[in-house]
């Protein structure tokens, strides 16, 4: 399906002087022509079809991966892509999402980052960083019309020249913020990474190793069911729908790259369930959740402690996922991890921000500020 979209570079009006073209992606059926492969669009079908394999596509990350977009979505998302020649030099993928009569551009459930994927070639450092920085400003002209965007980009992509991305978003009108995660270099010998963390996280880990056991789950209902107990004993409701995490968790185990783990009691009952997936570089603590009716302090931290020994062994970075919290900042610190800071991209046309203000108002009494007004 080729389709004529507006540029997105002028945030305010979402106008632009002249349109750019891309194409809406649609993966209903199996991807068969493998990661190499790149997706173009038929001119004369709405189903896209495979071509030759790049000469040297842009290496993705696990979130990046066809598979992992079309499962999280079923299917239903969409990307930009820049092309010089046959040649594949950047991707931006995102999910296409309407609420209340609005747009939204925004990453898939589950995935936690999600930024422009670029080729930046060979060379210096300050060539490779121009190279990207020319292509995801071409990657935002892409965009369709939109209401509203958010993506997260992850601080250690193409060798950390991922920090320019928030100097071609910022020219094009959007804000760039942060969210703090850590990151656990799970290479090192494992005595150093226990001698890393705080007295008292090694003294939990030991008392939940006396009681409880670490075993895999391999039936993903087990996992909602038991995540979604967990919120409603605590009176709290869910951010995100599970409906797709069963096809995710699926599709993990059938790739080997991902794995729920529970602290079980003797009793077989679960006090702690976590799901972790990986890629060839990074492991990432996606979801946990813990039983609110038990007095338990050392289950989570021994199954962050089993995490971090699967991926020694596979020899990855661990990622503790974004801080939103001083609790958490303060307890995920306690394992040792360099705080990273991830750029948050977000943009919204005036009449988004007008109606976010007077929700704002509404809920708190104050006006929401936006540099987009």
């Amino acid at each position: 399906m080729k389709i004529r979209g507006i540029n997105a570079a002028a945030i305010g009006s979402l106008a632009a002087s002249e349109a750019s073209e891309f194409c809406i992606r649609d993966f209903s059926g199996p991807l068969t022509g493998g990661l190499g492969a790149a997706l173009v669009c038929d001119r004369n079908n709405s189903r896209p079809e495979m071509s030759k394999p790049c000469q040297a596509p842009p290496k993705a990350s696990l979130f990046h991966e066809y598979w992992w977009l079309e499962a999280a979505t079923a299917g239903r998302f969409s990307e930009v892509e820049v092309r010089h020649g046959d040649h594949l030099v950047g991707r931006l993928p995102f999910s296409e999402v309407k609420r209340n009569g609005l747009r939204h551009l925004c990453m898939p459930d589950f995935t936690h980052v999600l930024g422009p994927l670029v080729d930046s070639g060979d060379g210096k450092p300050q060539t490779r960083m121009m190279n990207r920085l020319s292509t995801v400003e071409s990657l935002i002209k892409r965009l369709p019309p939109f209401d509203f965007l958010r993506l997260v980009v992850d601080p250690l992509a193409d060798d950390g020249l991922t920090t320019i991305d928030a100097v071609a978003f910022q020219i094009h009108g959007f804000q760039v913020g942060h969210q703090c995660t850590f990151h656990l270099d799970c290479r090192a010998d494992l005595k150093i990474l226990q001698a890393g963390m705080e007295s008292r996280v090694r003294q939990n880990i030991r008392r939940a190793e006396e009681r409880l056991t670490v075993k895999t789950v391999d039936d993903p209902d087990r996992f909602v069911r038991f995540y979604l107990d967990n919120l409603r004993k605590a009176n709290r409701k869910s951010y995100m729908p599970f409906n797709q995490f069963f096809a995710l968790f699926s599709e993990c185990q059938a790739r080997n790259c991902g794995l729920a783990l529970a602290a079980m009691q003797p009793s077989g009952a679960p006090v702690a369930m976590t799901f972790i997936v990986w890629d060839s570089n990074t492991m990432y603590y996606l979801l946990t959740t813990r039983a609110p009716d038990e007095k338990d302090n050392g289950s989570v931290s021994l199954l962050i402690w089993s995490a971090m020994r699967r991926a020694h062994d596979l020899g990855l970075t661990l990622d503790l996922d974004g801080v939103t919290t001083a609790g958490t900042a303060r307890f995920l610190s306690g394992f040792g991890g360099a705080p990273r800071m991830r750029q948050v991209i977000t943009g919204g046309r005036p009449f988004y921000n007008m109606v976010q203000s007077v929700k704002t108002i509404l809920r708190c009494g104050r006006p929401f500020r936006s540099s987009f007004d």
